[in-house]
């Protein structure tokens, strides 16, 4: 691997370790490209940020979900983590964290994709990033959060959208998780296949230009 750089997996992106591909390290074309972009990203210095509505949003309603979960589950006040937590497979922030449980929040763009995170399965990419969250933190519990709130209009190109006059009963949701040692294990195992990719990758680089 290139100098100095340590592959560990962003908890954000942890839906991609429980695909399977075709290729001899079974990581698919999704993962194969996630870490092309980082290695070039690595190389050069260069980060490509992504930027939408729906990022905006989720965003700049962070801190009002934050205080809407706090209220709801009886906690009193809670503060945003900034801790960034790491190993030698993993990293991320978790949004907050309690003695007992994790949260993570997802600001829904309306009312249909509201309705839909809550009557439909558990989304398995959070379910990874929240099982990577409980798993560098330590705690064993897990809440995914799904709240609705106003839009900003900076959000959304000069247009506010309003759901506060909805009961917030009607616009807060929670999936409660426990930790998954079977899920890390194969994740685990799927980050050892990511460096040995990057690895290999390097190399061909490398031999290429020299």
């Amino acid at each position: 691997m290139m100098e100095n750089k340590i592959y560990r997996h962003r908890a954000s992106q942890s839906g991609l370790l429980l695909t399977n591909g075709k290729d001899d390290l079974k990581l698919g074309a999704s993962m194969i490209t996630y870490l092309k972009k980082w290695y070039a990203e690595q190389k050069s210095g260069v980060r490509d940020e992504i930027d939408s509505k729906y990022f905006r949003k989720g965003n700049m309603c962070e801190a009002e979900a934050i205080d809407i979960c706090a209220e709801r589950f009886g906690l009193g006040i809670l503060e945003k983590n900034i801790v960034h937590f790491n190993d030698e497979h993993f990293q991320g922030t978790p949004d907050v964290i309690t003695d007992e449980f994790v949260i993570d929040t997802k600001c829904s763009w309306d009312y249909v994709t509201f309705l839909d995170a809550i009557t439909s399965p558990i989304n398995k990419d959070y379910e990874a990033q929240l099982q990577v969250y409980m798993h560098l933190t330590g705690i064993k519990k897990a809440k995914l959060v799904y709240v609705l709130l106003d839009t900003p209009g900076e959000a959304n190109y000069g247009n506010d959208i309003f759901y506060s006059h909805m009961p917030i009963n009607e616009r807060f949701y929670s999936f409660d998780l426990e930790y998954d040692p079977a899920m890390i294990e194969k994740m685990q195992e799927k980050v050892n296949n990511c460096k040995i990719f990057l690895d290999e990758y390097d190399q061909r680089i490398k031999s290429l230009l020299g």
